[in-house]
Protein backbone atom coordinates (compact mmCIF):
# COMPACT_ATOMS: atom_id res chain seq x y z
CA UNK A 1 0.00 0.00 0.00
CA UNK A 2 2.81 2.40 0.88
CA UNK A 3 4.53 1.79 -2.46
CA UNK A 4 1.28 2.59 -4.29
CA UNK A 5 0.97 5.91 -2.42
CA UNK A 6 4.59 6.79 -3.18
CA UNK A 7 4.15 6.02 -6.88
CA UNK A 8 1.00 8.14 -7.13
CA UNK A 9 2.73 11.01 -5.34
CA UNK A 10 5.65 10.78 -7.76
CA UNK A 11 3.23 11.01 -10.68
CA UNK A 12 1.45 13.97 -9.16
CA UNK A 13 4.56 16.12 -8.63
CA UNK A 14 7.85 16.00 -10.45
CA UNK A 15 10.74 18.47 -10.41
CA UNK A 16 11.17 17.85 -14.15
CA UNK A 17 7.78 19.21 -15.34
CA UNK A 18 9.38 21.49 -17.87
CA UNK A 19 10.76 19.69 -20.91
CA UNK A 20 13.73 22.06 -21.20
CA UNK A 21 14.74 21.39 -17.61
CA UNK A 22 14.18 17.66 -18.00
CA UNK A 23 16.45 17.35 -21.03
CA UNK A 24 19.20 19.45 -19.44
CA UNK A 25 19.33 17.60 -16.09
CA UNK A 26 18.55 13.97 -16.85
CA UNK A 27 21.14 11.78 -18.55
CA UNK A 28 19.78 10.14 -21.67
CA UNK A 29 20.46 6.58 -22.69
CA UNK A 30 22.45 7.80 -25.70
CA UNK A 31 24.97 9.60 -23.46
CA UNK A 32 25.91 6.33 -21.67
CA UNK A 33 28.42 4.42 -23.77
CA UNK A 34 27.74 0.73 -24.45
CA UNK A 35 31.13 -0.21 -22.98
CA UNK A 36 30.22 1.39 -19.66
CA UNK A 37 26.91 -0.43 -19.46
CA UNK A 38 28.57 -3.77 -20.25
CA UNK A 39 31.22 -3.12 -17.60
CA UNK A 40 28.57 -2.27 -15.03
CA UNK A 41 26.67 -5.48 -15.81
CA UNK A 42 29.75 -7.67 -15.43
CA UNK A 43 30.71 -6.07 -12.12
CA UNK A 44 27.17 -6.36 -10.82
CA UNK A 45 26.85 -10.08 -11.54
CA UNK A 46 30.32 -11.26 -10.46
CA UNK A 47 30.28 -14.22 -8.12
CA UNK A 48 32.26 -14.47 -4.93
CA UNK A 49 35.64 -16.19 -4.72
CA UNK A 50 35.72 -19.59 -3.10
CA UNK A 51 38.27 -20.34 -0.42
CA UNK A 52 40.66 -23.27 -0.78
CA UNK A 53 40.89 -25.47 2.29
CA UNK A 54 44.35 -24.96 3.82
CA UNK A 55 44.67 -28.50 5.17
CA UNK A 56 43.84 -30.04 1.78
CA UNK A 57 46.25 -27.86 -0.16
CA UNK A 58 49.09 -28.85 2.20
CA UNK A 59 48.42 -32.57 1.85
CA UNK A 60 47.27 -33.08 -1.75
CA UNK A 61 48.49 -32.05 -5.20
CA UNK A 62 46.09 -31.85 -8.14
CA UNK A 63 47.30 -33.53 -11.32
CA UNK A 64 46.34 -32.50 -14.89
CA UNK A 65 44.36 -35.74 -15.25
CA UNK A 66 42.04 -34.66 -12.42
CA UNK A 67 43.47 -37.07 -9.86
CA UNK A 68 44.91 -36.03 -6.51
CA UNK A 69 48.31 -37.21 -5.31
CA UNK A 70 49.26 -37.52 -1.63
CA UNK A 71 52.15 -38.95 0.35
CA UNK A 72 51.87 -41.91 2.68
CA UNK A 73 52.30 -41.52 6.40
CA UNK A 74 54.78 -43.26 8.65
CA UNK A 75 58.19 -42.11 7.50
CA UNK A 76 58.88 -39.08 9.71
CA UNK A 77 60.20 -40.51 12.98
CA UNK A 78 60.55 -43.67 15.14
CA UNK A 79 61.71 -45.73 12.15
CA UNK A 80 64.51 -47.69 13.84
CA UNK A 81 62.53 -50.89 14.40
CA UNK A 82 60.68 -50.81 11.09
CA UNK A 83 61.31 -53.15 8.20
CA UNK A 84 63.17 -51.55 5.27
CA UNK A 85 60.50 -52.62 2.78
CA UNK A 86 57.80 -50.98 4.85
CA UNK A 87 59.80 -47.74 5.02
CA UNK A 88 60.40 -47.77 1.28
CA UNK A 89 56.70 -48.26 0.59
CA UNK A 90 55.94 -45.30 2.87
CA UNK A 91 58.09 -43.11 0.63
CA UNK A 92 56.03 -43.86 -2.49
CA UNK A 93 53.26 -41.41 -3.39
CA UNK A 94 49.65 -42.61 -3.50
CA UNK A 95 46.51 -41.35 -5.22
CA UNK A 96 43.13 -40.42 -3.81
CA UNK A 97 40.17 -42.71 -4.39
CA UNK A 98 37.32 -41.49 -6.63
CA UNK A 99 35.19 -40.72 -3.56
CA UNK A 100 38.01 -38.74 -1.96
CA UNK A 101 38.60 -36.92 -5.27
CA UNK A 102 34.97 -35.78 -5.34
CA UNK A 103 35.35 -34.35 -1.85
CA UNK A 104 38.73 -32.78 -2.67
CA UNK A 105 37.29 -30.96 -5.70
CA UNK A 106 34.96 -29.14 -3.31
CA UNK A 107 37.79 -28.38 -0.87
CA UNK A 108 40.14 -27.14 -3.62
CA UNK A 109 37.92 -25.44 -6.23
CA UNK A 110 40.80 -23.91 -8.23
CA UNK A 111 43.01 -27.01 -8.34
Amino acid sequence: MASFIRSTMALAWSPFKSTALATASRPTTASVSPATSVLCNTVRYMSYKLKTNSAAKKRFVALPSGKFKHWRSGKRHINTGMDRGRLNKAGIAAYATPRQSKHLRRLMPYA
